[in-house]
Parts: structure tokens; sequence; C-alpha cells
């Protein structure tokens, strides 16, 4: 899943909105309003649409899915109470008695089965390459599904990536109008966005897993981090996702505020696009070899600014399944990495432009920039806002770029499969491969563990898979980050290892 990044800037005339709408009722019986700060807006209301990390942040809590991860990323029923699988194509899925939507319609097997389907059925979804091996989605009865893959597939972590949509209101009301007003099964149903403001929530009563404490939240879009800090200093109770790194010293010692950091799943990488297509200096492994050899990560990590992090030897953090421990943090070699420019053909080295994000980690670029300039690769920086430049990514238009990454399934299959197998025709395996990268070997390795539902042997090929990945290098790792939270004093919650926020985790003290 793709990483939040910071949009470009809006007018500031968004903070007072955090003072109308953040009304602390703490120890009060009246109800109470929770705001939550993120720098960045969602991308639609369609849960099933974006696979992203703020747009499902929003979505989580307005909608279930069958099975759902819990705060260490082990993965709980939500909508499916049990499950079981006869056969290794077949699995076969028994819903929670009694759950209701938002408009007070009994959840139902054949929601769910339009929920698969219409997935399936919209090509462009980010979704649909998760549930590409499935053959087929039916209901047994009315609480129970019966999902058949095409071969030998694990598909529990792919159910807690759809959630589940009302079928025949969807049906009946058509997809626009539904999603003006989206109505799930979630904790919280759906009050009000303002697109690139706010999404206003307010509690389920009849939730089946019980009403929420907090009786409302909004979402506030504050891309500023002054406005940010003001905001968790000045309305209660809030809750700032990723707080800026700049200002988090500043607060250490305010006793109003509680700062929280811990470590994410979310890798920062160059992405380089390797197309074997004449006049591509990228296509040639021993220039991104070269460029691996020059990076000092801990140095970049030092002047770019990012306390909060730590060199990434792969793609994925520690915790994350598959994540290979014989693979070491790469050490800058600069003579080495310009015996690998010159072997390739670049004696006096070569032009680069690097994409990245407005308003983005520009301390990062700057490093960057200059630590390549000192073995002749001359990088130039541009910056796209964050739809411009995923957009660019994933038509093959940008050459070499800053992102991240967060494998919010906790398993590395998710990167092999969105990311790195070949990308193919039909928009299903490889769909997020907008940079070229094909190795047959690692397609096969992809396949095979999408079809190995033995655990230890479905690691064991993701290690592999990553150590081949990691030689040749289609992304270059730069470092893990930590994830950073400000909370009002008033506030009892734990983040979450996927960088989320469940509102109905959260208490007041």
């Amino acid at each position: 899943m793709r990483t939040r990044l910071l949009r470009p800037s809006l007018s500031r005339w968004l903070l007072p909105a955090v003072a109308v709408w953040a009304l602390s009722c703490h120890r009060s019986t009246a109800p109470v309003t929770l705001t939550v700060v993120q720098s960045s807006d969602i991308l639609t209301l369609d849960p099933n649409e974006q696979f992203e990390v703020v747009t499902d942040t929003v979505a989580m809590n307005l909608f279930d899915s069958l099975l759902r991860f819990d705060g260490h990323m082990t993965l709980q029923p939500s909508l499916a109470q049990r499950w079981e699988t006869p056969n290794g194509r077949t699995w076969r899925i028994h819903l929670r008695q009694g759950v209701h939507f938002h408009d007070g319609t009994l959840l139902s097997a054949d929601d769910v089965v339009y929920t698969f389907r219409r997935v399936l059925s919209h090509p462009d979804s980010e979704l649909y390459a998760f549930l590409s091996g499935i053959d087929d989605v039916r209901a047994l009865d009315l609480r129970t599904v019966e999902i058949v893959t095409r071969r030998p597939t694990n598909v529990l972590t792919r159910l807690s990536f759809i959630y589940i949509l009302p079928g025949k209101l969807l049906a009946r009301e058509g997809e626009k109008e539904f999603f003006l007003h989206p109505v799930g099964s979630g904790a919280y149903r759906f009050v009000s966005r303002r697109p690139g403001e706010r999404v206003e929530l307010e509690a389920f009563s009849d939730y089946w897993g019980g009403k929420p404490k907090i009786s409302r939240a909004v979402f506030l879009t504050v891309p500023h981090a002054e406005d940010q800090w003001r905001a968790v200093t000045t309305s209660h109770p809030t809750v700032l996702l990723s707080a800026p790194r700049v200002g988090w010293s500043e607060h250490m010692r305010d006793t109003a505020v509680r700062l929280v950091e811990r470590a994410s799943l979310s890798v920062s990488f160059l992405g380089v696009n390797v197309s074997p297509r004449p006049g591509n200096p990228r296509a040639d492994r021993r220039v991104r070899q070269a460029i691996r050899k020059t990076l000092d990560l801990k140095e970049l990590v030092r002047r770019g600014g990012d306390t909060h992090a730590f060199p990434a030897s792969q793609f994925v953090p520690p915790e994350v399944i598959g994540y290979n421990p014989e693979l070491s943090v790469s050490e800058p070699d600069p003579d080495g990495a310009r015996h690998l420019l010159a072997e390739a053909g670049f004696p006096s080295g070569l032009d680069l432009v690097l994409d990245s994000e407005t308003g983005g980690r520009t301390l990062v670029v700057e490093e960057i920039i200059r630590q390549l300039g000192a073995i002749g690769i001359r990088v130039t920086s541009r910056f796209w806002p964050r739809e411009v430049l995923f957009s660019r990514i994933d038509a093959g238009l940008s050459d070499f770029h800053l992102t991240g990454w967060i494998c919010s399934s906790g398993e590395s299959s998710e990167l092999f499969e969105s990311s790195f197998h070949t990308r193919e025709p039909h928009g299903t395996l490889g769909r997020s491969n907008g940079i070229g990268y094909s190795n047959l070997t690692v397609d096969r390795l992809t396949e095979q563990i999408i079809a190995t539902i033995d655990t230890t042997a479905r690691i064991a090929l993701e290690k592999r898979a990553m150590a081949i990945a990691v030689e040749d290098l289609p992304w270059i790792p730069l470092y893990v980050e930590e994830d950073r939270y400000a909370l009002t004093a008033d506030l009892d919650w734990e983040p979450r290892a996927d960088g989320e926020i469940l509102l109905s985790e959260i208490r007041l003290r």
C-alpha cells in the first residue's frame, strides 16, 4: 500500500475549523467530538477503489471487511465469524449474525458476493489484482459464502482488504449517488465531506461490536506543520497522525500533549524505471548498484532531517513476514560505484531527474542530490502533487522517483504481487509495476507464494524472492520510518502497526 505523503499547501483558513469541530466534552455526558489531523485528504469515499493509507484510515471506520488486522498485525474475525477450507481452492466463510448496515438493513451473504464481484468487474480498482486468482464467489445460504480460487491460494489476508457494501442499496442508488453519502457496517456512519478540508463521522449505535465511546469524529486535512501542532495544542480531544519532525522536540516537555513513536511498516525508496528501451541507462543493473553503493544511508537519515528512521536493508521492515535477515544495509563505497558506472559505459557520470512530491522530503531530496553528485551522477529535482506523481509512476512516465511503500497486510507477498511481478496486460499481477521491472524468476516465485498455503514454505519463498529483488534493485531501499503521533493528554490510545487509526479503539481518560 502506498504510504501517505504531504499534499501541496492549502490556505491557512482551515485551522479555524479545528476549533469549530474539535469540541471537547471531557468528563461530560455531552457527545464527544474527536479531531483527527492528517496532512493530506482521502482520495475517494469508495473503500475498494484506492489502495492508499490515508483513504483507508477513514474507510476502516465506515466499513467492515470479513477479516481485519488488530494493532499488532494479527488477523482477527470481523464480519466473518469463522471459516474453513475443505480443500486448497475452496474457502467457506460463515458470517456474523445480526450485523446491520447504517441504513438498518441486515448484512447477508448476497452483500458479500455483490461486493467481491463488483471489485472483480472493475479492473481499474487497485484492489482488483488481489482478487484476480478468485474463480467464483457464491452464497450458500444467508450467512455462508464460498470463495473458489483457480489454484490453491491463501485468501485470508486478501479478505481484510475488501470492505463489504450493501448490494441492493448500491445497485438501486447507483455508484455516483451512493458514494456521495456512503453506507457501511462500520463503527461509524458518514455525516459529511468537504473535499480538501474534512470528513465528519458519527458513532453507529447499532454497531455489532458495541457503540463506540467517541460520539463523533472529524478527519481534518491540515497540510502545514505549524498548523498541525497548533491544532493538537489548542483543541481537545485531538490526535495528530504522522506528527511532523519539525516541532517534535519543542513539544517533548508539553504536559498537555503526549508524543508517541513506534516502528512503522513503511519503507522509503528510490524507484527506478528499468524498462529495457533504447537510451535508458537505468536499465543497466550496474547503474542501479552504483547508486546504492554511493548512498550513505546513515548520513541521509541524519542530514535529511528524519531522525525518526533507520537505514533499510530491503523493501520491508523486520516486522513484516518475508523479511530476509541475511540481507544487510549497503555500506557506502564511492570508488566501487565509480567503477560500476565506468563498466556500464558512463565513466563521466550521467544525468537523472528525480521526481518527488510537492511539499515532501525536501531535505532528503537535497541530500540524495549531494551524495550522488560526488560520483558524477547529476540529479535535477522535480516536484509533483501527490496524485500526479502516483499517476506518472503508474504510467511509466517517471524514470527516477522518491516515494514509499507500506505492507498493510503485514506480508511481503503483497509487494511482489503488486509491484515486482511483470505487469500483466489485463491488470492482475504487477498492477502497480510502473517501472517496467521483469524478472522471470521473481515472477515464478511470486506465483508459487500465492499458491502456497503452508506458512513455513511460503515464508522461505518470500525470503528468496526478496534476495533476488534486492540484487536487481528496481527500487533502492533508503530507510524504515518510525510513525510519530501527538495526542492530547485526555486520550488513551495505543497506535497501530499499520499507521492507521480505528476510532473504536480510542478512550477518554
